[in-house]
């Protein structure tokens, strides 16, 4: 164990009067609600964690050429990840998945709305 680990431990065992249980889930609960860089810990990040960089569901459907209703349909189909930032209403997208997205479907520029042979006449 590391030695401020240890030091918690000993304090409390002290405190709880040789109860080794007691002692080390006090020990356990003071790490873990301070995250003491001593004790070699950092916060765990949840599974959901808000990537680096998002798109806000107006932003994806722009970018892969849809409707949003269509965003949010992927959303629900599992077909695009999604969080919702600060437990809050806003939808996001990770950019990644766009991005993997447009590969996959080998989106490009949209079709030209007239055709050549119709601009030479008119």
């Amino acid at each position: 164990m590391n030695a401020a680990v240890n030091a918690l431990y000993a304090e409390y065992l002290e405190h709880t009067g040789g109860d080794k249980a007691a002692a080390a889930s006090l020990a356990l609960a003071a790490v873990l609600r301070d995250c003491q860089p001593a004790a070699g810990l950092t916060k765990p990040t949840p599974a959901d964690a808000e990537p680096a960089s998002a798109l806000t569901v107006a932003q994806a459907a722009k970018r892969l050429g849809v409707v949003p209703k269509t965003i949010y349909e992927m959303c629900q189909s599992r077909r695009l990840r999604s969080f919702r930032p600060g437990a809050g209403r806003v939808l996001r997208i990770p950019v990644e998945d766009v991005d993997r997205l447009e590969n996959e479907s080998g989106a490009r520029d949209p079709a030209p709305r007239f055709p050549e042979v119709f601009k030479r006449h008119f």
